[in-house]
């Protein structure tokens, strides 16, 4: 059987490591690939034998589990330099739909709050304040994560951003359920409702899954406990 390469068994090592979606975890492995075969090759031109400079370039490379660790909280980072901007005008948005068609739709002739519903007013007005507040601490956090790389601001965001999501998105059925509208403002209602519906669940969505990998790289890079019985 001939001896297995040790780069090709370091970079295998390095693919189960890697915490992240398949094609960008696939990327980032080949291109290592590339920089340790041409560290190989560099080596082998001065007359080292390839097997011999093979191991060396591993070697100095270091631990595929602690880089594994490190490349998967850059590659979470990165999807959060992304996503938290763009999460953060969306809510923005949100909010001002918000602002803007209520209070369209409560200036309409006939539009009232049944009794039943009466508690979604303080519920209104407690997300008039807090929306507003949320969006611009995301937004703050979303500059720090793109300035300093921050893993304790992405999940603030991400967190704020879920919760958020999910009351403005209950917020939405709930004015679609409980909430008669008169006729002239059924089209802003339904619009609003739609939007809120379709923005607020891919914004959940995205913070879910940063939250998600983010747990998933907490939890392969904490190292396993030998039993006690094993020590």
């Amino acid at each position: 059987m001939p001896a297995s390469d040790p780069v090709t068994d370091l970079v295998a090592l390095l693919e189960r490591s890697v915490v992240a979606p398949g094609r960008p975890r696939r990327e980032l492995v080949r291109e290592i690939e590339g920089d340790l075969r041409d560290a190989v090759a560099a080596r082998t031109a001065t007359g080292e034998p390839s097997r011999a400079a093979a191991s060396a370039v591993v070697a100095e490379f270091g631990d595929p589990a602690s880089i594994g660790a490190e490349l998967s909280r850059e590659l979470l980072t990165d999807v959060g330099r992304r996503y938290s901007p763009v999460s953060a005008v969306l809510v923005g948005l949100l909010v001002v739909a918000w602002v803007i068609g209520m209070t369209t739709l409560a200036a309409l002739p006939g539009f009232r709050v049944p009794v039943d519903a009466a508690w979604m007013l303080p519920v209104s007005r407690a997300l008039d304040v807090v929306a507003p507040a949320v969006a611009a601490a995301a937004a703050v956090g979303a500059i720090a994560i793109r300035r300093a790389g921050s893993m304790p601001a992405l999940v603030a965001v991400a967190s704020m951003q879920l919760v958020l999501a999910l009351a403005l998105v209950g917020g939405a059925v709930a004015l679609a359920v409980a909430l008669p509208v008169p006729p002239s403002g059924a089209a802003i209602a339904i619009a609003l409702v739609a939007s809120t519906v379709v923005v607020g669940t891919a914004v959940g969505a995205g913070a879910a899954r940063l939250l998600l990998r983010f747990a998933a790289v907490r939890l392969a890079a904490t190292p396993a406990r030998v039993p006690a019985r094993a020590r």
